[in-house]
Parts: structure tokens; C-alpha cells; sequence
């Protein structure tokens, strides 16, 4: 193999750049954007591939998002406003910002290139998902780049991926370069390529080091940056370890601050190939070598490097200070009163940004260093960071943010405020499940405050409890705290308890006209989370009640509300509630797709996650498509031990509903009050409608009760039980088009082709398209046309 090498030493990236090439040429001509996700290891030359591909443009907008202990708050993408200019509101929310960007790239198109979102702040990520929901209408190429092996199965940025639309997104992986490319750039530089890459494995990052350590090939990455380090001057070398203490890049004003007079000493350091400048400042060039060069540095002086960087961050020559930047130096320093001050700074700044998950760690951090605070300060400090963890789904540093809480406030002998902590614990036990635990911090709550007058507390605490037993299908329990909240409400005069009972009253008694009656009497208030809970606690009623009309409202308006404010959680539930609507109406397809978009989606609180396993179990059972049980198993699995009716008893119906289509039970009971088209023909025994609606296997089930016996005569005729459909799909499967195409051919949705492609692998009983059609000839599967047809 041949390997060309070009004058960027840019190797076996020829593919991905027609990739971005052909991804910008589409937006310029359509006017509409695209997203490509370059991924990678750490030094596989994501920077450098979209350095390479930016080149020569005349609009390419650049953000990256800094390894800082607690990530800063919308920063790559305030990078990018400094640029674009005026226009951003001061404390922007996630909302603000998208509106920003979408109206300078609709008036001006560009690429913007948002570098390292595996360090992304919880903003920048619901930014990034409201970009890339809206990205057809945005005409601009957003190119992301992410460390992929460094991203868990919970990593929040997994679900930012998995909402992106599959049409408009790309994903382009970039692995390690071959031996030959690696033997290209040794014989350039007199080195041998084998031991090069036996020793770099092809990593980019690591292969250009090595090379320019000089002599033998250096084992490792580290060996490799201070050999090239090591031939830096004295002056050269304290500036490299200035920069190395301030993560993504260092202004000039602020290198000046820690380093003094180092214009000489950066030219050489730039020579040297270990450091680049632009107009925002000077950064190394890779993200793995600054952090080598920061962990050579002796302990004593980096903390004096992070004290200087303090000090000229604590007071700059121009705009606001940056409280992130200020407590990640502090920490770094060892200064334990200015990491309290900054932290809690930018704790509340993060919360305004709806950053919450930052917020809750830079709380966390202010706690670590505030153990000689008074006990009060750090129980306020506990609150304010289990309040935090709440909306980023941080459940179990909630709770035990909580549980210390309460501890203090009785130390305290606070009893206010020890119960209003129990009424918070109480609400955050709930959501993962820990339903008994839950129920028995509101009743200690409720115990602790009723010895004292009438308080907010009281009325919310009865609130949270009447909420419990509302769930917990304890109606009259429900209803006699909703009185009691009520009844406080008027006492201390905030009508906001007294909505929420009566919410959580309707929600017990399962009345949707109630619900409806309160959301039209609150909808001239400006309180969106509010609103977005009323939302949401309709839809679920009403899917309970199989009122999918009121229930399909309900999801879209708050839907809408919820992108609006970033209420990723009650966004799940509304998805969830959705699937079940789809399912409700016979929509198969896009039940199926709603409810894996939540699936998807890793979050702690549970009930989303359960209704929309049964929902994809209740399709797949009924299309007679396989991998039911683990999803039955894994729902009963989170619902059984809340021992909570409203999670169990879907599970409860779907398994019936299984036993059923297995023959172990009669489809008497299954749908007591039948609605939407799938119910009203299984309990009519219309076998055509279920044909009609793809609910294949409900159909064959109520054929053999009708005593037709078995499935439909041309199945039944078909000596692999293929249906006539997958007769049709897999004649198009045996010409090579794609499931898309095949969908497009047959006016079918690419799912339902998905499920019948599964099905026919499934029957045929062999592992690739392949060598289906060939085994339905052998075994007669098809019909003598269809055979001629694949064999001529």
C-alpha cells in the first residue's frame, strides 16, 4: 500500500474530509444544517482534522470546552458570542443562547466547531439538544468533537447524541493510522516504522511526539512530550509551565500575570511545535500534553502558578469575573476561603444558567473545604446542593446531601427546618423508587411541623404527602392531606400550596376535567415549571383513563414548554406518556420510536423508563417480534419493589397480555372498557383490522380463537411461515436495496421494515440478509415467481 504525504503530514483522513466537505456543500445548497460528530481517543487528530478542514474559510466559529474541575457554564459557546458580537442577554439562559446562535448563523451561515463535549457543562449540552433538534432550520454546519472511550453508559452527552435526528446527523469515528502511514512519517524523519508503530499503536498525537523527541522512539506519550520539552530554554520552559496551569488557553494579559515578560519565550515554545497562539491567547497544542507538562511540575510550585492565576483572575482588566476559572485555581492553590466564596459565586451563577449538575458541584466543592463552618452554614450549603442535584438527576448525592442535612437541623434543635428538610428528602427518595423510604420521611415531616403554628412548611410537607398517597393509589389518605394543605394554605395565604394539593387530590382521584379546570385557572401566571408539571401530571391521568385526545394535547403543549426551559425529566415523562398515546391509537411505528428515544436516555427516576419498556414490549409482542421478555423483566424489575400500583400494573397487563398471545390464557379481561383501534378489534375478534394495523401475531392469536387454527392461510401455507409482506420485503432484501429504499418501494415506514427484516432472519433462522433469500429457496419459502425472480 501506497501511503502520500501531504505537506500537513494529515494522513488517511481523505475520507473524512469529503465527509465535511460534502456535509457544507449540502448546507450551502439546501440551506439547511447538518451535524458531524468527530470522535476518537485522546490524540487520534480530531483538532487537527477540522484545522485542516477550516482552513481557507471565510466564516468558521470555534468553541471548546475546558478540563476544568467543574466546567464552565455555557463557555464554548460564550467563546463564540464574543465573536459573533452583541446580542446575548447578560445572564442568558440554555433558551437565550440557542435563539442567539440560530439568528446570527440564519442571518450569516458558518461552521461552528464546538471542540471536547466530553467536558461539556449541562447547558452547553441543552443547547447543543435544542440545536440539533431545530438543526434543519438552522443553516450551518456544527461540527462536535468528543473523547468517545472516555463517555460511561450514564455520561450525559449520550443522550444528547441519541436525540440528535438521524438525517441530519453524520458520525465519523477516527482511528489509529495504519503501519504504513506511521512507516510514512518515520522514513521521513530516519526513524524505523515498525518499532514506531508497535510503540505508538498509530495514535496521531503519539506518533507526532515521538517524532519529535528525536533519537529512539520513547515508550510512552509522557516520555515523548518531556523529551521534546526538555530542549526548551529556562525562560521557554517556566512559560510552558505557565500555560499549563490554565486549562484550554491562557489570555496574554493573564500569562503576563503568572509568567512576567515571555513574548521570547513563547516564540520558542511556538518553534518547538508544543504551543500555538491565536488572538484569544496561547494554548498547547493537544490537551494530553499540557496536562503532561502540569504533572512534572513540583507540587510546591504549581500551587504557587495557580495562586498568581488567581490573583490576576480576582481582579481583570476587563468584563465580569469568571467564578468558575476562580474556584477551579483556588482549589488547585489550597486557599480554602476564596474556593468558598468562588465556588458558592459560581454555584449561583451556574443555577441561573440552568447548569445544574455544575451547581451542584461547585456546592460539593465549597462543602469539602467548609468543614470549620457553623453547623447552619452547612446545612444551607447541603440544601443548596441537593437542590441543585434534583433537576441533573443526581439522586443519590441528593439524598445524602439531604440525610447530612437533617442530621444538623436536629443538632440544631431547628425543628422548621428540620422537617422541611425531611419533606425534600422525602420527594427525592421517590423519584428512583425508594417509595417506602420516601413515605416515611413526609410522615416524620408532617409529625415534626404540626407541634408547630401554621406554617408554608406544614402546608408543603402535606402537600409532598398527599402526593405519595396519590401514587400509591391511597385515595382517601390523598384527599385528607389535600384538605389539611388546603386548609394551611389559607392560614399562612399562599395560594401555591393550595394549588398543588388540589393537583395532587385530582391526580388520586384520577379526574381529568379537575386537572383541566386548574391549568386554565394558572395559565396566566408566568411560572413555567409550574406549568410544565400541570402538563405532565395531565397527560398521565388522562392516558390512565384513555382520554388520548385530552392526553395528546397535554404532551405537546408541554412538550413545547419543557425545550423552552430545559426540563429534561419531565420531557422524558412526556415521551413516555406519548409512546402510550401512539400505542393507544395504533400507531406501532412511532409508538416503538418514541419510547426507545426515552430508553435511550439513562436517568435515575424510573417511571419513565418502565412505561416505556411495557410500551415497546406491547409492540414487539404484538408484530410477533422478539426480545420481549428482557423487556418485561427489566420493567418488573424497577417496578416490584416500589410496590406502587401506578408502576406495577402496566407490567402487570403487558404480561397478560403475553400470556395471552401464548395461548395460556383467553383474551377475556384483557381490555375492559376497549379503546383505539387495536382494543375495539381484539375485543370484536376483527382479525383483518389487526392485520391492517401490523399486529400480526394478535391477529393469528384471535384467528385460533375463532377456530381458524394457526395463523393466516398464506402463512400458514408458506413452509417458513413467512407472511406475504415479508414475501414481498425479502424479495427486495435478495436485490440488495437498503431498508430505507425497500420502506420507500413498498410506501412502508423504515421501522416496519426493520421489524420485518428481524422477522424473517428470525424464521429463516439465519444471521444475515445474505443468506436469507438463498434459504427461502432451498426450504420453498417463496413462491415460484419470487424464486424465478431472485435465481434469474
Amino acid at each position: 500500500m501506497t501511503v502520500a504525504l501531504k505537506p500537513d503530514d494529515l494522513l488517511e483522513r481523505d475520507r473524512e474530509l469529503a465527509v465535511l466537505e460534502h456535509a457544507v456543500v449540502d448546507v450551502a445548497e439546501r440551506s439547511v444544517g447538518r451535524v458531524v460528530l468527530v470522535s476518537g481517543e485522546a490524540g487520534a487528530g480530531k483538532t487537527t482534522l477540522l484545522r485542516a478542514f477550516g482552513r481557507g474559510r471565510e466564516r468558521v466559529l470555534w468553541g471548546g470546552c475546558e478540563p476544568l474541575f467543574t466546567p464552565r457554564p455555557l463557555g464554548p459557546l460564550l467563546d463564540i458570542a464574543e465573536i459573533l458580537g452583541d446580542g446575548l442577554p447578560r445572564d442568558p439562559t440554555p433558551h437565550d443562547v440557542f435563539l442567539y446562535l440560530t439568528r446570527a448563523l440564519r442571518a450569516e451561515p458558518a461552521v461552528v466547531v464546538l471542540e471536547d463535549v466530553h467536558w461539556a457543562d449541562e447547558a452547553t449540552l441543552d443547547v447543543l439538544k435544542l440545536l440539533g433538534r431545530r438543526i434543519d432550520s438552522v443553516p450551518a454546519l456544527v461540527a462536535v468533537t468528543y473523547r468517545d472511550d472516555e463517555l460511561d453508559a450514564c455520561h450525559p452527552l449520550r443522550s444528547v447524541i441519541g436525540d440528535l435526528p438521524v438525517p441530519a446527523a453524520q458520525r465519523l469515528r477516527l482511528g489509529s493510522l495504519s503501519p504504513e502511514a506511521v512507516g510514512v512519517l518515520a522514513d521521513a524523519h530516519g526513524l524505523d516504522g515498525d518499532d514506531l508503530w508497535h510503540k505508538t499503536g498509530g495514535n496521531p498525537f503519539f506518533v507526532t511526539e515521538a517524532i519529535a523527541a528525536g533519537g529512539d522512539v520513547p515508550p510512552t506519550v509522557r516520555d515523548a512530550v518531556l523529551a521534546r520539552a526538555s530542549r526548551l530554554g529556562a525562560a521557554a520552559r517556566e512559560v510552558l509551565d505557565a500555560v499549563s496551569v490554565v486549562p484550554q488557553r491562557a489570555a496574554p494579559w493573564l500569562l503576563a500575570s503568572i509568567a512576567g515578560d515571555f513574548s521570547d519565550a513563547v516564540d520558542e515554545c511556538v518553534s518547538s511545535g508544543i504551543l500555538v497562539v491565536s488572538p484569544l491567547g496561547v494554548a498547547f497544542r493537544h490537551e494530553l500534553a499540557r496536562l503532561v507538562i502540569e504533572e512534572a511540575i513540583s507540587p510546591a510550585h504549581r500551587a504557587m502558578l495557580h495562586r498568581r492565576a488567581l490573583a490576576a483572575l480576582a481582579d481583570p482588566p476587563s468584563g465580569a469575573r469568571d467564578f468558575a476559572r476562580l474556584a477551579h485555581h483556588a482549589e488547585a492553590a489550597g486557599e480554602a476561603d476564596a474556593v468558598r466564596r468562588y465556588a458558592i459565586a459560581a454555584a449561583h451563577r451556574a443555577e441561573t444558567l440552568r447548569a445544574h449538575r455544575e451547581a451542584a458541584a461547585q456546592y460539593a466543592r465549597a462543602l469539602r473545604f467548609g468543614d470549620d463552618l457553623p453547623p447552619a452554614v452547612r446545612a444551607d450549603l447541603l440544601a443548596a446542593q441537593a437542590r441543585a442535584c434534583f433537576p441533573a438527576d443526581m439522586y443519590d448525592e441528593g439524598i445524602s446531601a439531604l440525610e447530612r442535612e437533617v442530621e444538623l437541623r436536629r443538632g440544631l434543635g431547628d425543628e422548621l427546618a428540620e422537617g422541611d428538610a425531611e419533606r425534600r428528602l422525602a420527594q427525592f427518595l421517590w423519584c428512583p423508587g425508594r417509595v417506602a423510604e420516601s413515605r416515611s420521611a413526609g410522615e416524620r415531616a408532617v409529625a415534626l411541623l404540626e407541634q408547630l403554628p401554621p406554617t408554608p412548611e406544614l402546608g408543603w410537607a402535606y402537600v409532598e404527602l398527599a402526593f405519595s398517597h396519590a401514587y400509591g393509589s391511597r385515595v382517601a389518605e390523598a384527599i385528607e392531606c389535600r384538605d389539611r394543605a388546603i386548609a394551611v394554605a389559607e392560614e399562612v395565604g399562599i395560594p401555591a400550596i393550595a394549588l398543588e394539593a388540589r393537583l395532587n387530590g385530582a391526580a388520586a382521584t384520577k379526574d381529568v376535567d379537575a386537572i383541566v379546570a386548574q391549568i386554565e385557572a394558572t395559565a396566566a401566571l408566568s411560572q413555567p415549571g409550574l406549568m410544565a408539571h400541570l402538563w405532565m401530571t395531565l397527560a398521565n391521568v388522562a392516558v390512565s383513563r384513555r382520554r388520548f385526545d385530552v392526553a395528546g394535547e397535554a404532551i405537546d403543549r408541554g412538550l413545547t414548554l419543557v425545550a423552552a426551559n430545559g426540563f429534561e425529566l419531565t420531557r422524558l415523562y412526556l415521551l413516555a406518556y406519548r409512546a402510550i398515546v401512539e400505542l393507544g391509537e395504533g400507531r406501532f411505528d412511532e409508538a416503538a420510536e418514541t419510547a426507545s428515544m426515552v430508553l435511550r436516555v439513562r436517568r435515575t427516576s424510573t417511571t419513565p423508563r418502565i412505561r416505556a419498556l411495557v410500551t415497546l414490549a406491547l409492540v414487539r409482542l404484538r408484530r410477533g417480534d422478539p426480545e420481549v421478555d428482557s423487556l418485561l423483566d427489566e420493567a418488573w424489575a424497577l417496578a416490584e419493589p416500589t410496590g406502587e400500583q401506578e408502576r406495577m400494573q402496566p407490567v402487570v397487563e403487558a404480561r397478560n397480555e403475553r400470556d395471552w398471545l401464548a395461548g395460556r390464557r383467553k383474551a377475556d379481561g384483557l381490555f375492559p372498557d376497549p379503546r383505539g383501534p387495536y382494543e375495539t378489534a381484539v375485543a370484536a375478534g376483527d382479525f383483518a383490522a389487526l392485520d391492517a394495523l401490523g399486529a400480526v401475531a394478535s391477529a393469528d392469536a384471535v384467528r385460533c380463537a375463532a377456530g381458524l387454527r394457526g395463523p393466516r392461510p398464506a402463512t400458514r401455507a408458506n413452509p417458513a411461515g413467512l407472511t406475504g409482506r415479508e414475501v414481498e420485503v425479502l424479495t427486495l432484501v435478495a436485490q440488495s436495496l437498503s431498508n430505507k429504499q425497500i420502506a420507500a418501494e413498498l410506501v412502508l415506514s423504515k421501522r416496519t421494515v426493520d421489524h420485518h427484516v428481524a422477522a424473517i432472519l428470525r424464521k429463516l433462522r439465519v444471521p444475515t440478509r445474505g443468506e436469507a433469500a438463498a434459504e427461502a429457496v432451498r426450504v420453498g419459502a417463496l413462491d415460484d415467481r419470487s424464486a424465478q425472480h431472485l435465481v434469474g
